[in-house]
């Protein structure tokens, strides 16, 4: 019969336009891999999934299910951009880790608490567990028993911030009545506000008045447009605003900005 499917872990992240997070370098410490090879296991390490299969020929599902085996995995992040675009509440970076379990509480197709990985799936990065490094990005404690699912998501959730257009060129800067519109019409940016810069330049933000949600492929089109009004017809000046870009962090308009919040920020020239 050869080798079935005994579980699965899909990674998910919906910042990505597919939903798929690949970034992930998986280790299995020494005691993992010995019960793996003790009970006949094959482990599978796919873009965005891990894969767990079972010698159908020696044993059924069910049967070895009955052993409660506990494997371990290790998760260590390889986008170093991931902390700007990902919603979580991590504030102690060093000093804590991501504890993935079904041996816990868990959301439904989960192996996390929440729906979505929170910041109540975070333990002191001291907790060693048999792993093989002390902290890693994330650790799966997997325990097999007979209600193991055949597949769970880890899904992590995508920032939201407030955008701020920076209006950087002389001739944006002498635009009269500048502003931002959703093509959509449903998303409102402040007034212009004039704001100093680091080297001292004065220039105009424009912010908008809620947080919108990072997306590899964005689902918003704002505009830049002078004029508008009640009574007079406004004009485009460009056409097609770019979203933020996730590998750049400033404070270039930290004055105005209200600190309860993340802003993310785009300079137009």
């Amino acid at each position: 019969m050869g080798f079935a499917l005994l579980t699965e872990i899909c990674f998910r992240h919906s910042y990505f336009a597919d939903n798929c997070f690949r970034d992930l370098r998986l280790l299995l410490p020494q005691q993992t891999v010995t019960e793996m090879r003790r009970y006949g296991l094959l482990f599978r390490r796919l873009p965005d999934r891990i894969v767990v299969l079972f010698n159908a020929a020696g044993t059924d599902r069910q049967t070895l299910l009955q052993e409660r085996i506990t494997l371990l995995f290790e998760l260590h992040l390889q986008d170093q951009y991931f902390y700007n675009y990902t919603a979580l509440q991590q504030t102690d970076v060093p000093g804590t880790m991501l504890l993935f379990s079904n041996q816990r509480e868990y959301a439904s197709g989960k192996l996390h608490r929440q729906a979505l990985v929170s910041a109540d799936d975070l333990i002191p990065a001291s907790t060693t567990d048999g792993g093989i490094s002390a902290r890693p990005f994330a650790r799966i404690v997997l325990t097999l028993t007979p209600d193991l699912l055949p597949v769970y998501e880890i899904s992590f959730a995508a920032k939201a911030t407030r955008w701020s257009y920076f209006l950087m060129s002389n001739d944006l800067a002498s635009l009269a009545k500048p502003s931002i519109v959703d093509a959509r019409g449903t998303i409102q940016f402040a007034a212009p506000q004039q704001i100093t810069l680091p080297d001292g330049k004065r220039v105009y933000t424009l912010i908008s008045e809620q947080a919108l949600t990072l997306s590899q492929r964005s689902a918003y089109t704002f505009q830049l447009v002078e004029g508008g009004g009640d009574s007079e017809q406004y004009r485009t000046i460009i056409q097609a605003l770019p979203s933020p870009d996730i590998t750049a962090v400033s404070g270039a308009g930290i004055a105005v900005y209200d600190r309860t919040q993340a802003y993310s920020e785009i300079f137009l020239y």
